[in-house]
Parts: C-alpha cells; structure tokens; sequence
C-alpha cells in the first residue's frame, strides 16, 4: 500500500510539472522581441564589419525584428547567414528570455593583402580565410604579388592555414599566409618588411621598407631560422661591409648560410 502511494505521488508531482511546462511554453509563445544584441570578441579593433552592418543583415531576414514573435524567428537560419559572410569567422545566435536576439560573433582579421597576377586584390586572414576587398575599410599591412595564379573565392570559406607542410600544397597561399604571419608576430620584421614578392622561379623574395635590396628566402622551409640569420646579419654583419661593395640580393636559401650578391652588371 506504501508502495502505491509513493507512486500516486510522483505521478502527481510529475503531472504539475508537466501543467506548469506547458503553460510556460505557452506563454514563451507570445514573447515578442525586443531588439538584437550584438556582442563582438574584438570589439575594441576596427575591422571590415560593425555592429550596424551585422544588424542590417539581420533586418534583411526579419524587418522589423522588434514586435515579432520570438518564436517566430529562426536563430539557426541567422547564424547559417552570418557565419557566410567573409568577413565574419564565426557567430552564434541565441534567444533570451526577455525577448533579445544574442548575437555573439568573431570577425575575420586581415594578415595580407594579396594582388595576383591577373591584377585581382582579396586579403588572407589570420586564420588564412579568404576576404575580398572592402571600400569602408583599408587595413595597413603586408602586401603579397608577384607570380600568384590563385582566383580564391571569398564564398567558399576556404582556409589556407593548418597544413601539416605548406610547402608541397598545390597553391603559393599557404606559404605566404605562414610567412605573413610569422612577419606580423616578429618584433622587428613587422615593422621593416613591407612587401613579399613571388618570382619567374616560385621563389618567394621579401622587400623591405628601407634599402635598395631584396631578400631571397626560397620557400617557407626552416623560416624561424631563416629570420634569426637575416636578424643576425643586420645586427652584425651588415653594418661592417666594405663600402665600396653594393649588394642588391641578400639570399636566405642555403642552410646556415647569408649569401650577398650583386645580380646587376
């Protein structure tokens, strides 16, 4: 008897539960929204997109937001629209229970901007995303040209970082998407290399901001030690040279060695 009366109990209890779920869910229902908010991760950088241009993407789904149902909006169909945009890495979208839209999102971050050889300009980003061209935003940072065959579409969010070996990847994007960012994170080549140049050969050739000479690095391959070398002769090396020589090429290609040379005649 005992028995079935601690079942009758959480039948019972379980049944209110149930009551009580189903008039919250009903009146979850008749939530309207209130308005979306935008949080950035980053929102202290200015970057190709703001929170004025994410709610407008927004309103192009729902116009107006403000007053609709809350149950009546598909955050799922948000998201899949933010996280398209090249300019977005990635977002998510919630619904509070005061009758908000959430919207937390990080943004693409350019690392290089990259001018093909058919003249097209698109940026690769820290993440080696692909980013076209924004007429609101000009980011100062390296620039890529040269031999560059690559037409990346910014739509299919491809990804040119993470390979286990750059170097043997079809495309010269791995590469200088590696190069760009161990140059961004140097203290010293980020302020003194301006521009990585890509030759006849698929050599890849680094200018600096000051001098009259080139920087010949080959590929990607030991390039931590390739720019402690080039660091080194610019500390110690450089400024003991013979005045009277001039070398235009200062080549990085070979393990353990600097090699200066003039390739004017």
């Amino acid at each position: 008897m005992k028995k079935i009366l601690i079942i009758t109990v959480w039948i019972v209890i379980f049944a209110g539960i149930m009551v009580i779920f189903g008039f919250a869910v009903a009146e979850q229902k008749k939530v309207t929204c209130t308005g979306a908010v935008i949080i950035l991760e980053d929102n202290n950088q200015q970057e190709f997109i703001n929170e004025q241009d994410i709610l407008k993407i927004i309103q192009q789904l729902y116009n107006p937001l403000e007053g609709r149902y809350l149950d009546s909006i598909n955050t799922g169909k948000i998201a899949e629209t933010l996280n398209n945009n090249p300019y977005i890495r990635e977002a998510e979208v919630i619904k509070s229970l005061t009758g908000q839209i959430k919207v937390e999102l990080s943004r693409s971050e350019a690392l290089v901007r990259v001018v093909n050889q058919k003249g097209d300009n698109f940026y690769l980003g820290t993440e080696g995303e692909v980013m076209p061209i924004s007429k609101t935003f000009i980011p100062k940072i390296l620039v890529a040209n040269g031999y560059i065959p690559d037409i990346p579409d910014p739509g299919a969010k491809l990804r040119y970082k993470g390979l286990n070996n750059p170097i043997q990847a079809k495309s010269i994007l791995p590469q200088i998407q590696y190069l760009a960012g161990k140059l961004a994170a140097h203290s010293v080549f980020r302020h003194s290399i301006e521009q990585i140049f890509v030759n006849q050969l698929e050599e890849i050739e680094l200018v600096p901001s000051t001098g009259d000479h080139i920087i010949l690095i080959g590929n990607v391959s030991d390039l931590d030690h390739k720019l402690e070398n080039l660091l080194a002769y610019y500390q110690a090396g450089m400024p003991k040279l013979d005045t009277t020589e001039h070398y235009n090429v200062i080549d990085l290609k070979y393990k353990d060695q600097v090699v200066c040379k003039n390739t004017i005649q």
